[in-house]
């Protein structure tokens, strides 16, 4: 029985390798991107957005330092706009809302400590779909909150990513 399971678990991993799938594992930062400022240009009194949070804890998770103090930094990411909505996609006979589209989207920049331009503006987006069931209206809003951050976890990847691409 054990032979089989670990048959099983080395050709899955033959499978998966094959097919190109990597873990995310660290990412590779150039290095201006040492030490970032993450900026953020939400409203004075308003506390940074999901993107700018996330995209703090991903940049410390690969290895880079995170700034308070944009005088230390070696790059300053701006997150210039960020934010949600939602519109109904779909209605019932008895016009009971059922499906509600939620999207979200940011729009950053960075920028070294010597002034240049690393990114320019750039603009990023992601959407998702959200089922209503009147049984569950706490669920709903629970459900909702969930997408959000999961669309603003896959932004902050995305400029990871971008930022990745640089130094590549």
């Amino acid at each position: 029985m054990r032979g089989v399971v670990v048959s099983v678990a080395l050709l899955a991993m033959v499978l998966l390798a094959g097919c190109g799938f990597q873990l995310r594992g660290q990412a590779r930062l150039p290095p201006e991107l040492s030490a970032v400022y993450v900026q953020s240009q939400q409203a004075i009194g308003v506390p940074p957005g999901p993107v700018s949070r996330t995209l703090r804890r991903l940049l410390a998770g690969n290895g880079t330092t995170v700034t308070r103090d944009p005088a230390q930094a070696t790059a300053t990411i701006t997150i210039l706009r960020e934010g949600s909505g939602r519109r109904v996609v779909a209605t019932d006979r008895l016009n009971v809302k059922r499906q509600y589209f939620l999207a979200y989207d940011a729009a950053y920049q960075v920028t070294l400590a010597n002034g240049k331009t690393l990114i320019p503006l750039e603009g990023l987006s992601a959407n998702r779909t959200l089922l209503f069931d009147e049984n569950q209206v706490l669920g709903f809003e629970a459900a909702q909150e969930a997408l959000v951050d999961s669309m603003a976890e896959d932004l902050a990847w995305q400029i990871i990513r971008r930022l990745q691409s640089i130094g590549s």
